[in-house]
Order: structure tokens, then C-alpha cells, then sequence
């Protein structure tokens, strides 16, 4: 499980998306432990500041042997808004035979499917870039949420145009994690 995002100087990073991947396949008995050499998260440390970004997998020969298995990202994940692409890390492989090469095309597809939970299920943690408002109806359960507001001002705006239906709001800064709560 990725680590708990709690305070600014938290954040999952390209090489902790790269083990969380290999975990996953790991868990789901689907790594073949005897046609992998070796899988090596990439040296440069990224943060993933937001998640507008999709996976961008390529499956290659080697120049002198074997197979690449290289993970990247490509998208909008770092704090500022340049569109770009990071290396998660590579799985290689030493065999070349046809059948190898069958079974790293499989690996290429369970690192995807792995790759898609951890997104499913953990998109929050790749939350960091603006604010977002919870709304909370009279009983007191979240029935809401406003993603990706440009600052405090504008959720407390869109908290306004909600307060007839919501008894209240909260509003995070995804950098800081920090609350603020809005009522009528």
C-alpha cells in the first residue's frame, strides 16, 4: 500500500508507483519469477502531484539481449502545469525466445491492470495540486465533492451556491492537507 499523504512534504513518487505496481502483480501470482532478471525502479526521484497522467508502457528488445519492459507516465503530475513524461522503472528479461517474449507481453498487461487498481483505489493520495470542498448534508455524511478548485476563495464560492441543500462544507488544501469548515 502506498504511503499516507498527511502533511506537504508527503508525496508518492515515481519509484513508489513502480513498486506499488510490482507488488500488486506480485500479489496477484501473475510475476513470473523465472523469466525476470530483474525490475529496477528509475534512478531520477519524481513527485506525482496530481494524477492527470496515463500509463505509457512499451515492451522492447534489448540492444544486445533480452527484453525491456519499460513503465512511464505522461501527463499533467507535477506541481506546475507542463505536460510531461517520467520513468517509472523497467523490467528486463534475458530470453528471447518467442514464448518469453509471449509471457512479458503478459507482464506488460497485468502491470497495467495493476497500475489501474492502484489508481482506482488510491487516486486521492495523487490529489496535491488545489483545493477541494466537501459537502455535508444534515446528517452529517460527505455527499460531495468539488475536485481541483484554484483556491480557498473559489470553494468557498461554490460552498455558497451549495448551502441551500448542505449543512456545511470542508474545504482541503491537497498540498497541505490542511481543513478549513464552512457553514450556513
Amino acid at each position: 500500500m502506498l504511503k499516507e499523504i498527511k502533511k506537504e512534504s508527503d508525496v508518492i513518487t515515481n519509484q513508489d508507483l513502480f513498486h506499488e505496481i510490482i507488488e500488486k502483480v506480485k500479489e496477484s501470482e501473475k510475476w513470473p519469477s523465472n523469466l525476470v532478471d530483474y525490475e529496477q525502479a528509475d534512478n531520477y526521484e519524481a513527485g506525482l502531484y496530481d494524477y492527470e497522467f496515463r500509463p505509457i508502457f512499451t515492451l522492447q528488445p534489448g540492444s544486445n539481449e533480452g527484453y525491456y519492459l519499460n513503465l512511464y507516465i505522461r501527463g499533467y503530475y507535477s506541481l506546475t502545469d507542463k505536460f510531461d513524461l517520467v520513468s517509472l522503472g523497467t523490467i528486463k528479461t534475458l530470453f528471447t525466445n518467442k514464448e518469453s517474449i509471449r509471457q512479458m507481453a503478459a507482464l506488460y498487461g497485468e502491470c497495467l491492470i495493476a497500475y489501474e487498481e492502484i489508481m482506482n483505489n488510491e487516486l486521492d493520495k495523487f490529489t496535491r495540486k488545489g483545493y477541494d470542498l466537501f459537502l455535508v448534508d444534515e446528517e452529517g455524511e460527505i455527499r460531495h465533492c468539488l475536485s481541483g478548485l484554484s483556491s480557498k476563495e473559489k470553494a468557498t464560492e461554490r460552498f455558497k451556491l451549495c448551502s441551500v441543500r448542505y449543512r456545511k462544507g470542508v474545504v482541503r488544501d491537497n498540498l497541505t492537507r490542511k481543513e478549513f469548515v464552512l457553514s450556513k
